[in-house]
């Protein structure tokens, strides 16, 4: 009995690792390139963007919250870092931090507007989805930037010691999520506001400055991901980030990431995103269609949430029963 509650355990702890070794596996016998070091590199690279951001959607997550605005931010990041670099031939590094200043007062905004005003941090992050939209359009009347400095390309397309930088940055911002959530005091008090927020108010947490700090994380980490993407691709476009935000959230959902708040782990971030990156790469090699992808990403997470709330659930009934 003991036996079976420990392996209960482990494969609801770890069972998502299991599906991204048999999603491997699947699109290994089906075309047998798929299984080769330069293609695992390349999927890396290819969850590196949506990973970065997926560390800030899991400090939202877990306070219970979401924000649908992270596509078109890393839109705008990456048309504010164009201008100032290709328009006005700013070092970069200022180019990025400037930018980078820009989206953090944004994450303030929201996360004052979401925190003091108590509004649903949906409607909100999708009303600033379209003012970052509208504004990625307006400043360039909808044309793309492109001619980027080389040095600053690399931050995309380069490596170091043979790995592709991209990597490199997915595994820092990584590493800066665990260290907040986990080596950090305050990172435990995104865990008691998605648990019980009236619960972490009474034990002293600042829950109003906790919900702002919050967005600017996410805004933080959705600019770091947009500033890598630019790079990557070498042009500014005003709708690059368009649906981001759905890849984002399915990659914190699938990976065991609670929509509800509460509960959620650096590395599940990890391991969502390489699956939907794994997914993008195998379909793109059997020449599925593009619209097909779409399809079986929204069930993929359509199936995420419908489990995650089973889960609750039984939690909730075994609490009570207790």
């Amino acid at each position: 009995m003991k036996k079976q509650n420990t392996a209960s355990k482990w494969l609801k702890e770890y069972g998502i690792v299991l599906v991204l070794i048999l999603e491997v596996i699947l699109f290994g016998i089906l075309k047998p390139k798929f299984i080769t070091v330069s293609n695992f590199l390349t999927i890396l690279k290819q969850s590196s963007v949506v990973c970065i951001c997926a560390v800030g959607m899991l400090f939202v997550l877990l306070t219970g919250g979401i924000n649908l605005s992270v596509g078109f931010m890393m839109s705008a990041t990456g048309m504010v870092c164009a201008i100032f670099m290709v328009w006005y031939g700013m070092n970069p590094v200022l180019a990025v931090l400037l930018a980078m200043i820009a989206m953090l007062i944004v994450g303030v905004i929201i996360g004052a507007i979401v925190a003091y005003l108590h509004v649903a941090p949906f409607i909100v992050t999708m009303a600033f989805m379209n003012v970052l939209k509208g504004f990625s359009f307006i400043v360039t009347d909808g044309r793309n930037i492109s001619d980027l400095p080389d040095s600053f390309c690399q931050i995309g397309l380069g490596d170091f010691l043979g790995i592709p930088i991209p990597i490199i940055l997915m595994a820092l911002a990584l590493f800066i999520g665990y260290f907040i959530l986990r080596r950090m005091y305050a990172g435990r008090y995104f865990f008691a506001i998605g648990s019980n927020e009236e619960a972490a108010r009474l034990s002293g947490v600042n829950v109003e400055l906790t919900k702002i700090l919050t967005y600017v994380i996410s805004c933080f980490f959705a600019t770091f991901a947009g500033i890598v993407m630019l790079a990557r691709i070498k042009t500014a476009a005003p709708n690059t980030g368009n649906g981001y935000e759905f890849d984002v959230i399915t990659a914190c959902v699938l990976g065991g990431v609670s929509m509800t708040g509460g509960e959620g782990k650096i590395y599940q971030v990890l391991v969502g995103s390489v699956i939907i990156a794994a997914l993008n790469n195998g379909l793109i090699m059997l020449q599925v269609s593009e619209y097909i992808q779409i399809i079986l990403k929204g069930i993929i997470l359509l199936l995420a949430v419908i489990y995650d709330m089973v889960q609750r659930s039984r939690k909730k009934k075994v609490v009570i029963a207790a």
